[in-house]
């Protein structure tokens, strides 16, 4: 079977990984990128959309039917996935590949979780705005009015 996404640029990649509604076109793009050595584009990373699902037992597996790869017929983890999505994929694992039933092959879900965790957005703490107490104190303005600071630190005309 041929792979539609070799004929794609990686900035088409992540355009369609950033678009795709599919997950097993989705799971087939991060394994192309994968495969050319990229792990994140501008706010785009891989796992950003299925880390979730790395581990998690999907598909029933009955083991190898027939099948002659194994992980080490790769050169790496992302080529074993677009393989094995090629090539039966998550419901038809041939070469037991995917031993797990997670949808992932040969560890590329530890790719996948690796670079989620390293280029997921970074929580910030909650900074409250600044607050100012109200000291009841009357001021007098330069055209001779009078005001109060408010606890938001504005001026209140009327409060004196």
């Amino acid at each position: 079977m041929s792979n539609p996404y070799t004929s794609y640029s990686t900035t088409q990649l992540w355009g369609l990984q950033g678009m795709t509604t599919s997950a097993s076109e989705l799971r087939l793009v991060e394994a192309e990128l994968g495969t050319r050595g990229e792990s994140n584009f501008g706010t785009s990373y891989i796992g950003q959309r299925t880390a979730s699902e790395v581990g998690t037992t999907r598909y029933s597996r009955r083991g190898a039917e027939g099948g002659n790869r194994d992980c080490g017929s790769f050169a790496n983890a992302a080529e074993a996935q677009r393989f094995f999505l090629l090539y039966g994929g998550p419901s038809n694992d041939r070469h037991n590949l995917d031993g797990d039933g997670d949808g992932y092959a040969c560890e590329w879900g530890a790719y996948v979780r690796s670079y989620y965790s390293t280029y997921k957005p970074k929580a910030t703490a909650y900074k409250p705005a600044r607050t100012y107490r109200s000291s009841g104190a009357c001021y007098r303005g330069p055209r001779g009015g009078t005001y109060t600071i408010t606890a938001s630190g504005k001026k209140n005309y009327g409060g004196c």
